[in-house]
């Protein structure tokens, strides 16, 4: 039995620079990115998956507004390569489902 407890704030600081994406104090250079994938709920993006390669995490999931998904897109293909395969596992799905 897992149990899954989120107490992340409503809203995260996100920056994306020509050098590096920063959340809150935390600082992620290209070169740590392996890849990254917009996640649809249907025909509207809502979160922007980061694969990175730090041993420790893996990946990266950040909420977005649908309105600035096209603009984060159009700047992260001038760094990091779009992996469009890549969806929500069944897991995530359940938790999305259920709103846990």
């Amino acid at each position: 039995m897992y149990f899954i407890e989120n107490n992340s704030p409503d809203k995260i600081n996100v920056a994306i620079t020509e050098l590096w994406i920063q959340v809150w104090n935390n600082f992620y250079d290209f070169w740590e990115i392996n890849s990254f994938t917009l996640i649809f709920d249907w025909a509207n993006p809502y979160m922007l998956r980061l694969s990175l390669s730090k041993k420790w995490l893996k990946q990266l999931d950040l909420y977005i507004n649908e309105n600035n998904a096209n603009d984060i897109k159009n700047i992260l293909l001038n760094f990091i390569e779009e992996n469009w395969k890549e969806q929500l596992t069944f897991t995530e799905k359940m938790i999305r489902l259920l709103k846990l």
